[in-house]
């Protein structure tokens, strides 16, 4: 025998499953379009938004190679505007550096200090520390640079890391040491493109010959 006798009872039954669960299957159908939708709306709104982004990072990036200084607020109002992405961090670097180059170490700080708090990448964050363990020296802040300078790790930033612990010690005017963090450098690659460290390390020496005949 089968379940459903007539057609009316049929319909009658699908009616009672319709009332009772229609309205959920529908509403659940309807939601999840809704987030296929909503999800190529994000994917979309990304690519133009990042878009948009790299069109005003480069459009910055330009106006301070070419005005320097007169548009330090406007650099500073996007990397506002960007912390927590990318472009934030890269125009905070930009901007940092022609800081150092007009001689405003307090800004070219800041820039670095918002850069290093919106990046989670490692090799970025070496990076940033290592320039941010120069302003501070810069600034006759040694504790602060060395601070920084502990908080770098990695074999690729040794040479760097090395340089600089050099020039922190010849700072304090500990000259053994600084000879011994150049040499350092130099035995982890430093020389390689870089000859300054080659001339801090001849300056020592002659530092020291002419120190032995006084």
């Amino acid at each position: 025998m089968d379940i459903y006798s007539t057609e009316e009872q049929q319909l009658d039954t699908l009616k009672r499953w319709w009332k009772e669960y229609g309205r959920a299957i529908l509403l659940g159908v309807v939601i999840g379009l809704g987030g296929l939708f909503g999800w190529r709306y994000y994917q979309s709104h990304q690519v133009a938004t990042q878009s948009a982004g790299a069109q005003a990072f480069e459009q910055l990036s330009q106006r301070l190679q070419q005005q320097g200084s007169a548009v330090f607020d406007d650099a500073a109002a996007f990397v506002e505007q960007n912390q927590g992405n990318s472009y934030g961090e890269l125009a905070a670097l930009l901007l940092a550096a022609r800081a150092v180059e007009a001689g405003d170490l307090a800004l070219a700080r800041q820039q670095l200090e918002l850069a290093l708090a919106g990046t989670d990448d490692p090799a970025l964050g070496n990076t940033i520390r290592l320039r941010l363990a120069r302003v501070l020296l810069a600034q006759d802040d040694p504790a602060g640079a060395q601070a920084r300078l502990d908080q770098v790790d990695g074999e690729a930033f040794g040479a760097l890391r090395s340089e600089i612990q050099g020039d922190l010690y010849l700072a304090l005017e500990q000259a053994e040491a600084a000879r011994d963090a150049y040499r350092a450098a130099m035995d982890a690659g430093g020389l390689g493109g870089n000859p300054g460290l080659q001339l801090k390390l001849d300056h020592l020496a002659v530092s020291a010959e002419l120190g032995d005949e006084e």
